[in-house]
């Protein structure tokens, strides 16, 4: 419904140039954006031609840092894949719902998955605390009672973790490459184990 009712919008110059810049930067040209009043935040959608969806309200007063979190955000979810890993997640996560683990495991990939996008936004487009404070400003002016919960989108509001991806941006501290693979290692050996 949300993609049927999205429509092509006549952007500014200034919301072109940022997202022109953003697509350079981020490496991605091959995504449509669109708008729609139905969703309360960005999400993304598709996998072999992928859809940018904008919620309406945010074009309409263009608040350069927002717009350029919000469109940065999705375009590394497109260039990661993130909608064919998500829908790839769901299907082996429907044998598995039942055992109490699974539960845990899919939210910490929801997890690790914004807390990726989050970490290149910051790398690559804005400065970890204007991200940050972008991120609470964006999701602060999402309607309450039109949250997304429909686990075939993905958007910058995916998971509730709110308070780990800010808390994530602002620790200045970052794992060295060998403590990653480390922590990586130990991980799957964990999750083997069983």
């Amino acid at each position: 419904a949300i993609v049927r009712t999205a429509y092509e919008y006549e952007f500014s110059g200034q919301v072109k140039t940022i997202i022109a810049n953003c697509q350079a930067v981020i490496g991605v040209e091959r995504v449509r954006i669109l708008c729609s009043n139905l969703v309360p935040v960005p999400i993304t959608v598709g996998v072999l031609r992928p859809l940018i969806i904008l919620p309406e309200r945010l074009l309409q007063d263009v608040d350069e840092e927002v717009l350029t979190s919000a469109i940065g955000h999705e375009l590394v979810h497109v260039a990661r894949r993130d909608y064919l890993a998500n829908l790839i997640y769901e299907f082996i996560y429907l044998p598995l719902s039942l055992h109490p683990a699974a539960a845990l495991l899919r939210r910490r990939i929801k997890q690790t998955r914004e807390l990726c996008c989050d970490e290149s936004v910051a790398a690559k487009l804005l400065r970890a605390e204007t991200y940050a404070r972008s991120l609470v400003r964006l999701i602060g002016a999402a309607p309450l009672e039109r949250r997304l919960a429909v686990d075939t989108t993905i958007g910058i509001s995916e998971s509730d973790i709110l308070e780990v991806r800010i808390m994530s941006l602002l620790k200045t501290p970052k794992l060295s490459a060998r403590r990653k693979r480390l922590l990586l290692i130990t991980a799957v050996l964990l999750l083997a184990a069983p």
